[in-house]
């Protein structure tokens, strides 16, 4: 019996010298600390000539160092949901996110810059109906309220798709 508590013990000594640390996250990433936390915001759809507002939760979190973030709504009649790792690509000197999304059979792909409290990504060609681009703005107003936006490109212009307000709870 002493034996076996002895392993157990030695075992779970080894699994927690061996594990890797959590890095911190890097400079880059503390500087859009404020998109962490829980939102919620109405954000008004203007796709194919159809309008709708909907109710839109947003969740963001630190994972090591990416920040998840993960969204979901109801809009005409469907239910969509979206999750997303964006990372500081130090090499490129860039933010980068990858977002997995069930209305689009690969991910999003995004890179982007902040400038002051504004964060811009712009897409990667994706495929939601054919080959898109997307561009999204996010806007810090207070530690409580940001702006968002999301842009499609339509030959050489950006068309205003999604537009809305996010309080944080």
């Amino acid at each position: 019996m002493k034996r076996t508590k002895f392993i157990v013990a030695l075992a779970a000594l080894l699994a927690f010298a061996l594990a890797p640390a959590q890095e911190k996250p890097s400079a880059e990433m503390e500087r859009i600390a404020w998109m962490l936390g829980d939102w919620s915001g109405k954000v008004k759809w203007s796709i194919k000539g159809m309008n709708e507002t909907v109710d839109m939760p947003y969740k963001a979190v630190m994972e090591g160092n990416f920040m998840k973030s993960t969204s979901s709504f109801q809009m005409m009649g469907m239910s969509f949901s979206e999750m997303s790792y964006l990372c500081w690509d130090s090499a490129k000197k860039r933010y980068s996110s990858y977002t997995f999304t069930k209305f689009a059979p690969t991910p999003r792909i995004e890179h982007g810059t902040l400038e002051g409290d504004k964060m811009v990504m712009i897409s990667e060609p994706w495929t939601v109906e054919g080959p898109m681009t997307s561009r999204a703005t996010i806007t810090k107003k207070s530690d409580k309220e940001v702006h968002f936006l999301i842009e499609f490109k339509e030959g050489d212009k950006w068309v205003k798709t999604a537009e809305g307000t996010f309080t944080k709870k």
